[in-house]
This record gives C-alpha cells, sequence and structure tokens, in this order.
C-alpha cells in the first residue's frame, strides 16, 4: 500500500513539474526573452561574418601586393645569375603550360636561354614503337621491360651531346627514314618540344617538372631521368607547383638533385635560377623544404 501511495506521489510531481515549465516558457515566450536572445544571436553571428569576410577580403588584397612586388623584384633578383646557361626544361606530368612558360621566361631574364620537352605518358613503348626505336641502340639491347628506362636515359644523352650521325629507324611504310634520335622521338609523338632541330644546342643545365595530379609514377620517369643528368654531369633540379596532389620531392631528393616545390609563385621561380646556378638544397613551403629560399649571393 505505501509503495502504490509512493508510486502515485511521484506521478503527481512528475506533472505537476512539467506543468510549471510549460507554463515557465509560455510566460517567457509571451515576453520575447527567447525571441530577443535569438536575434542578439543572429546579429552576432552576421556581424562576426561581415569582420571575417573583410579580413579574407584584406588578406587577399596584401596577397596580390604581395606577389606583384615579388615579380616586379625577380628580374632584380636573378638578372645574369644564368649567363650562357642553355636550359632543358623536362615535363613529365602534367604541369599547365602556363607555369612552364613561366619558369623560362625566369631562365631567359636570368640571362640564359631555354626550351621545353613535355613527355607524352600516353604513349607505350612496345611493338611498332620498339621497332622504330631498336635502330638506335645495340643489338638486342632494347626490349618491352627496359624501354622506358633506356629511351629517357638516351634523351637525355642526345639533350647534353646531340650525335652527329643518324639511326636507322623503319617507318610504318616499307620506306627506311634516317633521323636523328630526339626528331623520332617527336615524330612518335613520345615527346612535344619548341626545339628548332636545326637549330638546337646542347643543354648545359636541366630542369625537371614533376608534380602530378593524376597516378603517375616518378620512379619510374623522373627518377632514371635525374639519375642520368646526374651521372653526365648536367646541373640538374627537380621542381613542382605548390598544388600539386601527388608530390615528386622526395623522389628528386632520392636522385640527389635540388628541389623547390612551389615554382607557380615568384619565389619558387627565383629559387629554382638559384639553385641551377649552384645552389644546394630543397626550397619551398611544404614539409620536404628545408627552407624557403636560398640564401642571396651576389652575381
Amino acid at each position: 500500500m505505501l509503495d502504490m501511495r509512493y508510486h502515485i506521489a511521484s506521478l503527481v510531481a512528475v506533472f505537476f513539474a512539467l506543468a510549471i515549465g510549460i507554463l515557465l516558457g509560455t510566460v517567457i515566450v509571451d515576453k520575447g526573452v527567447l525571441v530577443n536572445q535569438q536575434q542578439a544571436l543572429v546579429k552576432r553571428i552576421e556581424t562576426n561574418f561581415n569582420e571575417l569576410r573583410e579580413e579574407n577580403r584584406m588578406l587577399r588584397d596584401e596577397v596580390g601586393e604581395q606577389r606583384k612586388f615579388a615579380t616586379q623584384v625577380i628580374p632584380l633578383a636573378i638578372e645574369g645569375r644564368l649567363d650562357k646557361q642553355n636550359v632543358g626544361v623536362i615535363v613529365t606530368a602534367d604541369a599547365g603550360d602556363e607555369i612552364v612558360s613561366g619558369l623560362i621566361d625566369g631562365f631567359k631574364k636570368a640571362g640564359a636561354t631555354a626550351s621545353s620537352i613535355r613527355l607524352n605518358n600516353d604513349i607505350k613503348l612496345a611493338d611498332q614503337a620498339l621497332t622504330q626505336l631498336k635502330p638506335y641502340f645495340t643489338a638486342d639491347q632494347l626490349t618491352a621491360d627496359n624501354a622506358r628506362e633506356l629511351v629517357l636515359k638516351r634523351m637525355v644523352d642526345e639533350l647534353a651531346k646531340p650525335s652527329t650521325s643518324t639511326a636507322t629507324a623503319i617507318t610504318t611504310t616499307t620506306t627506311v627514314a634516317k633521323v636523328p634520335f630526339l626528331v623520332q622521338l617527336s615524330n612518335m609523338g613520345f615527346i612535344k618540344t619548341d626545339i628548332n632541330f636545326s637549330l638546337f644546342k646542347p643543354i648545359n643545365a636541366a630542369v625537371i617538372v614533376g608534380g602530378s595530379d593524376s597516378n603517375q609514377d616518378p620512379l619510374k620517369t623522373d627518377l632514371p631521368l635525374a639519375a642520368q643528368l646526374k651521372a653526365i654531369k648536367i646541373r640538374a633540379v627537380g621542381v613542382e607547383t605548390s598544388v600539386a596532389k601527388k608530390s615528386y620531392i622526395k623522389t628528386f631528393q632520392e636522385a640527389g638533385i635540388p628541389t623547390v616545390d612551389n615554382i607557380n609563385q615568384p619565389t619558387g621561380i627565383i629559387s629554382t635560377v638559384f639553385a641551377l646556378a649552384g645552389q644546394d638544397g630543397d626550397f619551398g613551403i611544404k614539409g620536404t623544404a628545408g627552407q624557403f629560399m636560398p640564401t642571396y649571393i651576389s652575381p
């Protein structure tokens, strides 16, 4: 009996508390307390948002002004640092033409001549391609397994010291044509280049433009290129943009060449010029960088 009374008393207390809560809530709403609080909260949020938007606009303007300043400083910082250099810009991934043009323009401002060689990673070195390339190598040297590495190494050798002789390359017809190796690669679509082969001068420095937005493997392309450039004592720098989804910097570091990870920025172009001029290190803004820019040294 006592338990029943206790149970009934508990239920009455619960409903009584609920009634008081409803009553108080109605009074608060009627007096506009909650509405006023909500309006004040919305106003604070709007104020904070406007402040953040204005701060963001000011930061964008500041970054824009700094970029303009850095762009104007480029010629002063790099003038004469690459005099008498002929730089080969080897593009292995999907860097845009504007990135490559920016590099070449920077090298020219530093006193160098420069040309670009863009690899076509869609070309497979098998079957007909192997048949066309085998005459440029010793007997049975070129196979489907080693073709890419050997072709890349030969390409580097030809860029640095073009052979005076031509190899016999079998064309798609029954005729036979004798053409230089680099011309053959261009004809096959393996490379796309702005080199004027009739006026071509050997390169004495190179930049490998890596960093990809796709799933390309730098170990199959960039590493052999860097290793061969280093083997024949051509100064080489491995570079990429700051926004590349797949970084190649560690591959370049494995090859033992200087790196720059922000060539889409004016400071990255300056760093690349300094690196080509002899400064060693890993420059840029990513975690793989050792320092932001090279130490300034008078020309």
